[in-house]
């Protein structure tokens, strides 16, 4: 099969650090191209891809400074993208940020004239959080678009008007992430001694993934916490909430951020740690930091929302609990988990062979379905005729 796979081109697939959704469509083509299928990567020329790769940003747009809410240059992104749409079996673009609604026509256009094309909606709506037009791109196009959700959790938030085709659980290649088979201290020039290990938080710093509700759990458990993540400089609201909310409860000393970590930094931070907290304040679609956590090892506790639930096993690789009472009091039993367990278990339910296999799956009725629809097309031709 050959399949072209549409990235957002606003940081490199796969991401040097934050970029959950391109690290998920690395991985995807990955599976797919050990799968035997023809892949091509349309993202930007600092990517990597296990096919094909083709662009027209030699770096991601952030890279190049210029700001999330930036129409144009997605624009032309993919416009480019869907111009190869022909020469391929199926197309599949991805949604994760507000600009990426771009993609709706040209899905809505390319299923109009018959070409099997799917969307996975990688994030939540509403997308466009500036003017708030999202209403205006699902009433014109929303029921052309054969829609793909990243789990059960998020599958029943789709909006109405999507065609519904399923979900899949986003894919880890677990041989990126180094597995311990105990936690360890956090050695850094800047940090005290603590023989006692520390817990640990990784993501976007904005409210809903609770990261001041994090360091206040690990605080009240008498645990170090040495955290990292971005602060989005162009999101007033990540701004506001990192400097009112978590650069208080700072110290050095038992709190300590570490700001943005690459891939390698993150390996390190993630698998020494005792366990990962993930209070979430919203319903989250999937959680790829908490397979990553588990991938090296690492128990998550997290609030029982979103997909957490499917994410989870309560007592064999984490606990999921209502709230900060509830957190604080499984931080105390987190040694009861056996780290094998939580590798395992990455190992078993999100590789990228078990994701391609289950999108291709979904390719293969997206096709014979359209193939269906000309075929009833020319006959009503026909009858006409």
């Amino acid at each position: 099969m050959k399949i072209l796979q549409i990235a957002p081109p606003w940081i490199a697939t796969p991401p040097s650090g934050y970029g959950g959704t391109e690290l998920v469509i690395y991985n995807l083509c990955k599976g797919l191209v050990e799968l035997g299928h023809e892949i091509t990567l349309f993202a930007t020329k600092s990517s990597q891809s296990p096919g094909e790769l083709d662009y027209v940003f030699n770096k991601g747009l952030i890279e190049m400074e210029i700001d999330w809410s930036a129409s144009l240059p997605p624009f032309v992104h993919y416009h480019q993208a869907f111009q190869k749409a022909e020469e391929y079996d199926i197309v599949h673009a991805h949604l994760s940020s507000g600009t990426d609604l771009l993609i709706l026509p040209f899905l809505s256009e390319l299923a109009q004239k018959g070409k099997a094309a799917v969307m996975t909606v990688h994030g939540h709506w509403p997308y466009d959080r500036n003017t708030y037009m999202d209403s205006y791109f699902k009433k014109f196009y929303a029921k052309d678009i054969a829609t793909i959700s990243i789990s059960r959790a998020m599958q029943k938030l789709l909006p109405k008007g999507f065609r519904d085709i399923g979900y899949v659980h986003n894919s880890l290649e677990p041989e990126t992430l180094s597995f311990r088979t105990r936690p360890g201290i956090y050695r850094d020039s800047r940090l005290h001694r603590n023989d006692r290990g520390y817990l640990t938080w990784l993501g976007k710093i904005v409210p809903d993934k609770g990261t001041h509700e994090a360091i206040l759990a690990a605080k009240e458990a008498g645990e170090q916490f040495v955290f990292g993540g971005i602060v989005e400089k162009y999101d007033k609201l990540s701004v506001d909430y990192f400097q009112t909310k978590v650069k208080p409860l700072i110290d050095d000393d038992q709190v300590v951020y570490l700001g943005p970590l690459d891939v390698k930094a993150k390996n390190k931070l993630m698998g020494g740690a005792k366990a990962l907290l993930n209070p979430i304040a919203w319903e989250e679609p999937f959680g790829m930091v908490m397979v990553e956590s588990m991938a090296c090892g690492t128990p998550v506790i997290s609030y029982n929302r979103g997909a957490a639930l499917e994410l989870i096993k309560n007592g064999r690789n984490g606990f999921l609990v209502r709230n900060r009472k509830e957190m604080v009091k499984a931080i105390a039993r987190v040694d009861t988990i056996k780290r094998k367990d939580c590798r395992k278990h990455v190992e078993e339910k999100f590789s990228p062979k078990a994701a391609a296999e289950k999108h291709i799956e979904i390719y293969q009725k997206e096709i014979a379905k359209m193939d269906r629809s000309e075929r009833k097309n020319l006959t009503e031709v026909y009858r006409i005729g």
